[in-house]
């Protein structure tokens, strides 16, 4: 079975070698889309391994543009990496297999944790990354993950992902998680016809969503808990206070972005 391989990027030239190399002879496709103008040598370099490139406006997040990359592949399988991501030698290897299995609809991969220097935990967490197209549904919502009808698959394969700083500092946190946050609040007040969609048939927001659009503030406390315990028993637990410390930033993400629709409805400025 043939493999599209979907990426997002933003002027990543120091990283967008490493992922398209690792692909280079796994995939069928690569379709990579700029989110805004390319301002370094990200799109010659993704040219040299024959992908199809794509320069978008500006949105701040992946999912904004991943409806657009859904419809453009040409293959039922899709393979979601991002730039900072690169296929382990055994992952890549097994590929054609994974995707020969009928009774699959998508995998999920070991996505070890990384510090800019060295792999912290490799146990946890774990990424959805591969999965059939025509058995998903999406929405243009940050760190929204694909729907999909039928099996998911946990494979114990890695998928790597070694940005070039420790993603789950506290730094990086207020300096791009709350980011996300407020784009996440605003998109979740859009008007539900606006929101960009591939294959997602309901008529309204998920029930959790127009929760959260009503009654942000007081299920705050209630998203906070949710959201850590549930990432405790995914398996962080394994990591030990590593996994604790990671699941109490991923809740206080949730947090952040109740906090900002909060702010959002109230016609409140946003700092």
């Amino acid at each position: 079975m043939k493999i599209s391989a979907l990426l997002v990027v933003y002027n990543e030239e120091a990283l967008i070698e490493r992922c398209l190399k690792s692909l280079s002879g796994a995939v069928a496709e690569i379709i990579l889309l700029h989110d805004g103008v390319c301002q370094d040598k990200t799109l010659a370099i993704a040219e040299k391994f024959g992908a199809t490139v794509i320069e978008a406006e500006h949105r701040g997040a992946l999912e904004f543009h991943f409806p657009r990359l859904l419809a453009l592949a040409k293959n039922d399988w899709v393979l979601r990496i991002d730039a900072d991501e690169f296929l382990t030698p055994e992952l890549k290897d097994e590929l054609p297999r994974l995707a020969a299995d009928p009774t699959v609809a998508g995998y999920s991969f070991l996505w070890p944790l990384f510090d800019g220097r060295k792999i912290i935990s490799n146990t946890w967490p774990r990424k959805l990354a591969l999965f059939r197209k025509s058995r998903a549904a999406f929405l243009s919502i940050p760190h929204f993950i694909p729907r999909l009808s039928g099996t998911i698959k946990k494979s114990s394969l890695i998928l790597n992902h070694q940005p070039a700083y420790n993603n789950f500092s506290r730094a990086n946190f207020r300096k791009k998680y709350l980011v996300w946050a407020k784009l996440q609040a605003a998109a979740y007040l859009q008007p539900f016809n606006e929101v960009g969609k591939f294959n997602y048939q309901a008529s309204d927001w998920p029930g959790t969503v127009r929760w959260r659009r009503s009654w942000p503030l007081l299920l705050l406390p209630a998203e906070f808990l949710i959201t850590f315990w549930k990432n405790i028993f995914s398996g962080a637990y394994r990591a030990g206070w590593l996994g604790i410390r990671v699941s109490l930033q991923f809740a206080s993400y949730r947090v952040a972005v109740n906090y900002y629709l909060f702010k959002l409805k109230n016609n409140k400025v946003l700092c």
